[in-house]
């Protein structure tokens, strides 16, 4: 099961010629983490989830105005981490203009890495790729 968002492009979001800036696919897909964690009832003040690592593939670019479907699901589970992936696809011709994943690790408020607790890795395994 993915989940998924709806976004539209921002004039913020955008440079000079209206296209989204690179930088903006990252805070789409933490945006879109942000209301999967809602989704889950995740709000745990107590962990947090520091990004270790971050690629994006663009495949065409996105406009200001555009609504977009950002669908993301959980690729890995570990111990003490989680990968996330994304599919960002333009509603107007529906094509993919970009994948991108983002790896995360639970740390404590004193940022001290720590082992992912339970509750969340069960309520996350109903995004899990099979």
């Amino acid at each position: 099961m993915k989940f998924q968002f709806k976004y539209r492009v921002a004039w913020v979001d955008t440079d000079a010629l209206g296209i989204m800036h690179f930088s903006n696919y990252f805070r789409l897909c933490e945006r879109t983490e942000q209301e999967l964690m809602n989704y889950l009832g995740i709000e745990n003040e107590d962990t947090f989830f520091p990004r270790v690592d971050a690629h994006c593939t663009y495949k065409s670019p996105l406009k200001f105005n555009d609504l977009v479907n950002v669908y993301m699901w959980v690729k890995e589970i570990g111990k003490s981490h989680i990968t996330f992936s994304y599919e960002i696809i333009n509603e107007l011709d529906e094509k993919t203009v970009a994948r991108c994943q983002i790896v995360v690790v639970p740390v404590d408020s004193n940022m001290k890495k720590s082992i992912l607790k339970e509750e969340i890795v069960e309520k996350m395994k109903q995004f899990m790729d099979e």
